[in-house]
């Protein structure tokens, strides 16, 4: 049985999928060491939809789930901040 093991020396925040999406969608990242991090959903204008994560995660990959369900369609985007790395990407909910 093969393992895989997945290193990294940086913070990688990947697209998420699908997208665009109704009613959630899968954002991954990768942390190289444990650390906390900051998640965070915005909409079009800048106003904070969501947090979808403020805590310390291992080192690895993660899959968080949004789930937008009882937000109207749009644009948003969502922000990590994890141990002086930050990064926004853009997503479309679409109803």
């Amino acid at each position: 049985m093969m393992r895989w093991e997945i290193h990294t020396c940086f913070v990688s925040l990947g697209e998420n999928y699908p997208n665009p999406f109704n009613p959630a969608t899968i954002i991954r990242l990768t942390l190289p060491e444990a650390t906390n991090v900051s998640l965070t959903v915005y909409d079009a204008v800048g106003r904070e939809a969501r947090k979808l994560a403020d805590r310390v995660f291992s080192e690895g990959l993660h899959e968080i789930t949004f789930d937008a369900s009882s937000l109207p369609s749009g644009l948003y985007f969502y922000t990590i901040r994890a141990g002086g790395y930050t990064k926004t990407r853009s997503m479309m909910l679409a109803k």
